[in-house]
């Protein structure tokens, strides 16, 4: 099992707790300060969740056709990276007027969510 270190997260991140199981996945956002001491404590207690496409879509990114998800209001774009063997790695480009440079390869919902923060100064917000 995968787990988090405290300095990967920070309150909204959404991850998947293992002392619970929902319907849904036991996908939560971190809410509280003590939840982040939690974790601390005992890092087992949640995993990462999976960047996947459902997840993108969740996050208001669209598919232009050729599975480079877009997020068109910062000019962030979002695509499956060609040289990774699993289908949860993603390469992030940063740019506006279709000059894009790549930044960061991810894997993981709360990186998406840490990177979209530091690039926007806001929150990436579930649409769907």
């Amino acid at each position: 099992m995968e787990s988090l270190q405290i300095r990967d997260l920070r309150i909204g991140n959404w991850v998947k707790w293992n002392y619970e199981e929902r319907s849904d996945g036991n996908a939560y956002p971190v809410e509280f300060g003590y939840e982040l001491d939690d974790i601390k404590n005992n890092p087992n207690i949640v995993k990462p969740i999976p960047l996947t496409e459902e997840w993108l879509k969740r996050f208001g990114f669209n598919d232009d056709g050729f599975k480079q998800y877009e997020f068109i209001n910062w000019g962030i774009k979002v695509k499956k990276d060609p040289h990774a063997i699993s289908e949860t790695n993603w390469i992030v480009f940063h740019g506006f007027m279709n000059q894009f440079s790549e930044l960061v390869s991810l894997k993981h919902v709360h990186q998406l969510q840490n990177l979209y923060f530091a690039l926007t100064g806001e929150e990436l917000e579930l649409k769907l």
